[in-house]
């Protein structure tokens, strides 16, 4: 079969191309011919130019001039990362020019997700294209894989209706969250699924390809703090516990520019940030995709409770494998001790891995 993949593909997120390069990579194992739809919507692509200034954002003229200075001054940074992923993005996936208007198109099916492809807060409402609903998609089968919302708390003020009537029109739907699937059955006569995100389905061995072997191994052991939007509250527990267990700190944030903390690596590419996961000693993150890397890598790690939007996520994982003890506070508890026996993380994982490929090969496979 022909298959393209809609999903947050194009941006500087190391979670999204990561997901996209694993789901492609999955199903082109499966035997088919696959391809990334090259969909780029401001509203993905809009927060992560190079420069970004918006002097109505400041109150005085001494403030519109800071940030307009800062704005300069951060341009380079964003710039080199940019660069780094439009490597990976055109390196890696295999993309695909859709015209959405095309009815005539011969691809067979088209799967939307992983990623928060369903979160309104991201996509300013629900995007008709991840719902399958624009010409090109007609008559073909449309699959929802891993697809996310976030959290739920978001559908609040939302056009509903119109969600849902589009998931009816979905040959086969499956999400990454069980706040989601419950959601969807409570307000529709189908069952969704709950499957892996795509780099858990894809596994360890996706992501060991990718690592950029060539970088010099640091000096002493460290810890590696990863966030998406740096938390200095995050920031200051991960130093606690690198300093308590005699490691280096490294620190990563995927948004946020530092202009005088030299100390944070703010262009890696993804090939880099996969070296620095593989060899860290310890791991602390609040970003999902950290989760799901520091469990592949099968790394000692907590993931810190930011708030219940963001923490949905990688509390559903961690349920999901019997380890949410390892979701702590910035305090350093946990946050939900229910671990109630010792199953081992690596079965649970490995059954699952097995039953998410199974759904997706065999959705794929029906005609």
């Amino acid at each position: 079969m022909k298959i393209g993949i809609f999903t947050f593909h194009c941006v500087s997120n190391y979670g999204a191309v990561l997901q996209t390069y694993c789901l492609q990579e999955v199903i082109k194992s499966m035997g088919h011919e696959v391809y990334v739809i090259d969909y780029r919507p401001k509203y993905l692509t809009d927060p992560y130019k190079i420069f970004t200034y918006d002097s109505a954002c400041y109150d005085s003229n001494f403030a519109k001039c800071k940030g307009l200075l800062r704005a300069c001054l951060v341009a380079p940074i964003r710039w080199k990362r940019n660069r780094a992923f439009s490597r990976f993005i055109h390196h890696y996936l295999n993309l695909y020019q859709l015209d959405l208007n095309d009815e005539a198109n011969d691809f067979d099916a088209f799967v939307f997700g992983s990623d928060q492809v369903w979160n309104p807060k991201i996509t300013n409402g629900f995007d008709k294209v991840y719902l399958g609903d624009f010409p090109a998609a007609k008559g073909k089968k449309l699959i929802a894989y891993a697809a996310s919302a976030g959290s739920i708390l978001y559908f609040s003020s939302e056009n509903i209706d119109y969600f849902l009537s589009r998931l009816q029109c979905f040959d086969k739907v499956t999400v990454r969250e069980k706040s989601l699937a419950e959601y969807i059955r409570s307000k529709l006569p189908i069952t969704p699924e709950i499957v892996f995100d795509p780099v858990l389905l894809a596994g360890p061995t996706a992501l060991y390809k990718l690592v950029d072997y060539k970088m010099k191994q640091q000096n002493q052991p460290y810890l590696f703090l990863f966030q998406l939007v740096r938390n200095d509250d995050v920031a200051s527990y991960a130093a606690f516990v690198a300093k308590s267990k005699g490691l280096k700190l490294i620190e990563m944030a995927t948004m946020h520019e530092s202009i005088f903390n030299k100390n944070q690596k703010q262009t890696l590419s993804v090939e880099q940030l996969l070296f620095y996961f593989v060899n860290a000693t310890y791991i602390v993150t609040s970003s999902f995709h950290g989760t799901i890397l520091s469990i592949l890598l099968n790394k000692p790690f907590n993931t810190i409770s930011i708030n219940d939007s963001i923490d949905e996520r990688a509390l559903s994982l961690l349920k999901e494998l019997n380890l949410s003890d390892k979701m702590l506070n910035i305090s350093g508890q946990a946050v939900y001790s229910t671990r109630t026996d010792n199953a081992d993380a690596s079965d649970l994982y490995n059954r699952k891995r097995i039953e998410s490929y199974n759904i997706l090969n065999n959705t794929l496979s029906c005609h």
